[in-house]
């Protein structure tokens, strides 16, 4: 997954945003709410930054439930926007648990520099990919061991990281979970590919729900971008691979059929509709890829689905089942 070399040209922004009188929970704010930073294309200083700017503009807040109950009297939340304008990353998160913010601080240190072989990004996107899609649809169901694994979920197979550092930073439950959503390097020169492959997703599966929504969303998230870089190279995003487009399809379907039978979950039917967009690539020449699970609905049935998001978060954050994470 990793080519350390190459170069990416994507732009960063942070958004610094007054919550005063609004709704904490909304999706975009009323303009003025906003004050820009300039575009940066080094996203590990950008989210050292937004992390920074988070603490120093709301330093009276040590939770996330307090930040959310008092932050519409006077308080700020950091934002980092790509290039799109598309939100990737929502600074009051850090709030969540302090274990989030040390898996933050772990990713920033083991994958500095790193690169994303598929669409040439700096990997700590992906990253905060996976937490910004949990975090979004956590609803009443928000939790955080799977939020902090999400974080860190790549750091035994993709960096020098150890099992003790995460355990030490964020917990024996993280720890278990990131290592059943990484493959056993052991295998990697005595199995075949396929092999591999069906033994990633027994780990994934005897790792239970925690284990598989990391899994999930890992494959969301790679799956959305694999189909915006197809877009942009067409057939060619296949040589950045060590596999061919019908084998990624093998893989891709074989989680998808264990995650069908072991995991209720709404993200499921968003993995099997990019599942299908792929197969579609390169036998079409018309039609853009869907990126979002609420593609195909009308307005008004995406207004209600938000509108039903937000009130479960908000539910959610005030019952105060957050308070002792």
């Amino acid at each position: 997954m990793i080519q350390p070399n190459m170069k990416t040209t994507s732009e960063y922004k942070i958004a610094k945003i007054n919550l005063l009188d609004t709704n904490i929970f909304a999706d975009f704010f009323d303009d003025e709410a906003y004050s820009w930073t300039e575009p940066s294309d080094n996203l590990e200083f950008t989210l050292m930054h937004a992390i920074d700017s988070f603490k120093e503009f709301n330093p009276t807040f040590s939770t996330y439930i307090d930040w959310t109950r008092r932050a519409e009297d006077g308080a700020y939340e950091i934002e980092i926007f790509d290039e799109n304008p598309k939100s990737i990353f929502r600074a009051s998160m850090i709030l969540l648990s302090i274990r989030v913010e040390r898996a933050l601080y772990l990713a920033l240190k083991y994958h500095q520099g790193q690169i994303r072989k598929g669409d040439g990004k700096q990997y700590i996107i992906h990253i905060l990919g996976i937490s910004r899609l949990l975090f979004g649809h956590g609803g009443n169901n928000l939790d955080i061991d799977v939020i902090t694994a999400s974080i860190c979920h790549d750091l035994l197979e993709d960096t020098t990281c150890t099992e003790e550092e995460i355990e030490a930073n964020c917990g024996p439950e993280v720890l278990r979970i990131v290592k059943a959503v990484s493959n056993d390097p052991e295998l990697e020169s005595k199995e075949d590919w396929e092999d591999k492959k069906i033994k990633y997703i027994e780990s994934v599966k005897a790792g239970e729900r925690k284990a598989m929504i990391v899994c999930l969303a890992d494959k969301i998230v790679n799956l959305r971008a694999l189909l915006r870089t197809y877009k942009q190279v067409g057939e060619t995003v296949w040589e950045r691979f060590n596999r061919g487009k019908e084998k990624k399809l093998w893989f891709e379907k074989k989680v998808l059929e264990m995650l069908k039978e072991n995991l209720d979950h709404p993200l499921v039917e968003a993995y099997e509709r990019l599942i299908r967009e792929l197969e579609m690539v390169g036998e079409s020449a018309s039609g853009e890829s869907s990126s979002h699970p609420w593609d195909g609905l009308s307005e008004r049935e995406k207004q209600l689905k938000h509108a039903s998001m937000m009130t479960n978060l908000a539910s959610f954050v005030e019952s105060g089942e957050l308070d002792d994470q």
